[in-house]
């Protein structure tokens, strides 16, 4: 990983970590996931106008099928995520779906995309997974129940979703005809918020709250969602770039699990273990053998 695509990773994983507090803070998460899909993608309206108008990039209907399968992916990962945070705490849920994503990566991305991972590279993703392993086995012991199992079962579906949408952004960012990021990342936001749409037209409870976050939480669905949005820009361009690989994007993300446990520990008064802290600094170590040993 160069130091360009880190410091786009690290910004990127600030501002997840941000937005993610905010919907663990939430009331209705139903509510929540769909007033911030929709604030995203009036976000990144008014750019996609203007760079069809000043400089349009390449958009066929390859690009377009990608953007529906990656709109597809991001909307069976935030509606599981959302459900996960009202089961378990957000240093539970945001280590365990951030850490299966390069797990996944690292046995795909060598076939489908060519991201092959050296052993030093694949050495340092696997330091960045054990302390996941961690903090996941953290949050075992300390709520060994019934309802954390079920947070830990949706945020690890949310983790293989995660690795899902990277791949197939990462695909379209190393094109021959590659798209510019934010017009693909609107087309993206589209179809994500026409799957959640979907979700929420399917039964009339869902339909019946869909607006209750934005008369309650106007701030908290503004930040989401447009916080959501710019920090996955970064994401897109670092995917980009030439040099990046998606297992060392997916694993460079969670450094946002160390800013996860401190948001956790300080802002929301979760319990943070030792177990915790030493996962939070096997995961910090990792990252940054990924930086030295470059790209």
């Amino acid at each position: 990983m160069t130091l360009t695509v880190f410091i786009l990773v690290l910004f990127s994983a600030g501002l997840h970590v941000f937005w993610n507090a905010f919907v663990k803070a939430c009331r209705d998460k139903v509510s929540f996931v769909w007033t911030t899909s929709v604030v995203g993608s009036l976000t990144l309206l008014p750019v996609f106008v203007v760079s069809r108008v000043v400089s349009p990039g390449p958009l066929d209907w390859q690009v377009v099928a990608w953007a529906a399968l990656s709109g597809l992916c991001e909307a069976a990962y935030l509606i599981p995520l959302f459900v996960a945070y009202d089961r378990a705490d957000l240093s539970v849920v945001y280590p365990l779906s951030r850490g299966v994503a390069p797990l996944v990566t690292l046995a795909l991305g060598g076939v489908l995309l060519g991201d092959v991972v050296t052993l030093p590279h694949g050495a340092a993703v696997l330091i960045v997974v054990a302390g996941v392993g961690a903090v996941s086995w953290s949050a075992w012991v300390s709520a060994p129940h019934r309802h954390t199992l079920i947070g830990v079962g949706l945020a690890l579906w949310a983790g293989c979703l995660i690795a899902g949408y990277h791949l197939v952004d990462r695909r379209v960012m190393i094109l021959p005809d590659r798209p510019w990021p934010h017009e693909y990342l609107f087309l993206m936001h589209c179809f994500l918020l026409l799957f959640v749409s979907a979700w929420i037209v399917a039964t009339s409870p869902r339909r019946a709250r869909a607006l209750s976050e934005w008369r309650t939480n106007k701030r908290g669905v503004l930040v989401v969602g447009v916080g959501s949005v710019v920090g996955y820009l970064l994401i897109m361009i670092a995917l980009r770039d030439p040099s990046a690989n998606v297992t060392h994007v997916a694993a460079g993300r969670n450094v946002g699990i160390v800013l996860s446990t401190l948001v956790g520990g300080l802002l929301l008064k979760e319990v943070v273990t030792w177990r915790r802290i030493l996962g939070a600094v096997l995961i910090t170590l990792g990252v940054a053998a990924l930086v030295l040993l470059g790209g």
